[in-house]
């Protein structure tokens, strides 16, 4: 019996619907000036035009990679993403201390892992659900 052969895999072109963000857009405080919308490719760091022009001499032997034009990142949208992210990160939170509850471990150890009280670790998650408002 023979192993069939493997699938050809498609190469994807790249997305020029969707804006790249600089990687400094999430550091507003160490680049005030980025302008959030990567131009070019440093290795595998996207930066924007101003983050590029700021960066140390430890990269400056690298050339950089144009990227196909496209539009503007979209500020709005990236605050619904981290909005649905955030609310994703506290649903999978709140269900990782059932699980540890159902598990035994104390609220100071749970607290110890949040690096908070074990009253606070309580207050945030110790309300239970089947008992209503």
């Amino acid at each position: 019996m023979s192993t069939p052969a493997p699938r050809p895999r498609r190469q994807h072109s790249p997305d020029t619907t969707t804006a790249s963000r600089c990687h400094y857009a999430a550091d507003p405080a160490r680049r005030p000036h980025c302008t959030l919308t990567a131009e070019i490719l440093l290795g595998t760091t996207p930066l924007c035009g101003s983050c590029a022009r700021a960066r140390s001499t430890l990269g400056k032997g690298t050339t950089p990679r144009p990227l196909p034009p496209g539009p503007a990142l979209d500020v709005l949208g990236w605050v619904a993403d981290a909005d649905a992210a955030t609310r994703q990160a506290q649903r999978t939170l709140a269900a990782a201390v059932t699980r540890a509850r159902s598990r035994g471990h104390s609220w100071t150890q749970i607290g110890d892992r949040l690096g908070v009280t074990r009253q606070a670790a309580h207050q945030r998650f110790g309300h239970d659900p089947s008992r209503g408002a």
